[in-house]
């Protein structure tokens, strides 16, 4: 059947001398891989440049149940964008975005409040200015709470998160993956914007702490999403905000 249907382009590679395969999130179907034929033709209608990640597209696909694989039939841009391929640290944040969805989101299903999340992470990265490197970050905390592995800051007292268990405690666990008082009081902080639009202004002012933040939320999807393989966009993204 024809699928006409709004995506995100989450990843691409080369097939065969003129055609490319694309996993793309969709608003109905979650993650679906497609076949483009062709488009990097030199004459092609379709050019294999709407296909970079995270382009935004309308596209039509011949969708059959049964197949693991989806033929496009036409895509064009869904929003026009140019920061997200040109500025640095938004290709650095977007390609982190990109490899994680690709690792995280498995299901053949429709996930529209995920994919309104992720187009509105997108957009806001195409349009703001000044990218809020607190970005990745809140990414994470939203996308946890899709994936159902959300950390729990419900205790007053919670100063001490436990990476293992997903919950804050009053003391530090009889382990060493944990949050310290200072960092899970930030990222509490952090968790509580989660259901807001992104914010323009940045919450955490100091480098170390987001550095330290960022590298224990990578930890954290790790552990609680069994047969997650190392990411290797972190070392593009660290790269880009230690400098």
């Amino acid at each position: 059947m024809l699928l006409k249907t709004e995506s995100i382009v989450i990843r691409t590679v080369k097939y065969r001398d003129t055609s490319i395969i694309c996993d793309i999130l969709t608003r109905e179907m979650g993650m679906l891989t497609i076949i483009a034929g062709g488009v990097r033709k030199t004459r092609s209608r379709m050019s294999a440049s709407l296909f970079q990640p995270p382009s935004l597209l309308e596209a039509v696909l011949y969708y059959k149940d049964s197949s693991n694989m989806h033929r496009l039939k036409e895509a064009r841009p869904a929003i026009p964008m140019m920061r997200v391929f040109e500025d640095i640290t938004r290709i650095a944040i977007s390609q982190f975005i990109a490899e994680l969805l690709k690792k995280t989101i498995k299901n053949r299903e429709s996930q529209t409040e995920l994919f309104e999340f992720v187009r509105e992470t997108i957009c806001s990265l195409e349009a703001e200015d000044v990218v809020n490197p607190d970005l990745p970050i809140l990414f994470m905390l939203n996308l946890a709470s899709h994936l159902g592995i959300s950390p729990e800051f419900n205790r007053v007292d919670s100063g001490f998160l436990d990476l293992r268990e997903g919950v804050a405690h009053s003391s530090p666990p009889p382990h060493n993956q944990f949050l310290n008082e200072e960092q899970t009081l930030v990222l509490k902080k952090l968790n509580a914007l989660k259901k807001e639009p992104i914010p323009v202004q940045k919450s955490i002012t100091d480098i170390e702490t987001r550095r330290q933040l960022f590298n224990h939320m990578v930890d954290y999807y790790t552990i609680h999403l069994d047969g997650m393989t190392p990411l290797k966009s972190p070392d593009i993204f660290r790269a880009v905000f230690e400098r």
